[in-house]
């Protein structure tokens, strides 16, 4: 898959979150300010859990719809690390110790 059906995919993760009540607004400044990929690097890459995550979860949105969902589903426009660190964040979402 190429960046551009990546940055179709974010289009539409900001679009089914917001239709159920969650607007991720600094994901998507993220997004203007860097681009879909490396926002999403940027975002994975960092010691904590956003609060985006557990609010997608909850949501029963972040297996498909989450950050790191998105770096899942494109492996080939991500490091083995970035989907590491993608997986482990959605494995532990809901830890406390992690935000």
């Amino acid at each position: 898959m190429s960046e551009i059906d990546l940055k179709k995919w974010v289009s539409d993760s900001i679009r089914v979150s917001i239709q159920h009540g969650y607007n991720p607004s600094y994901f998507s400044e993220m997004i203007v300010r860097y681009g879909p990929k490396k926002a999403m690097s940027r975002l994975v890459s960092t010691g904590k859990i956003q609060s985006g995550l557990p609010k997608l979860k909850l949501l029963g949105l972040a297996s498909e719809w989450s950050i790191e969902a998105g770096i899942l589903k494109f492996p080939d426009l991500f490091t083995p690390e970035e989907r590491a660190m993608a997986q482990f964040r959605l494995d532990n979402a809901e830890d406390p110790l992690l935000r």
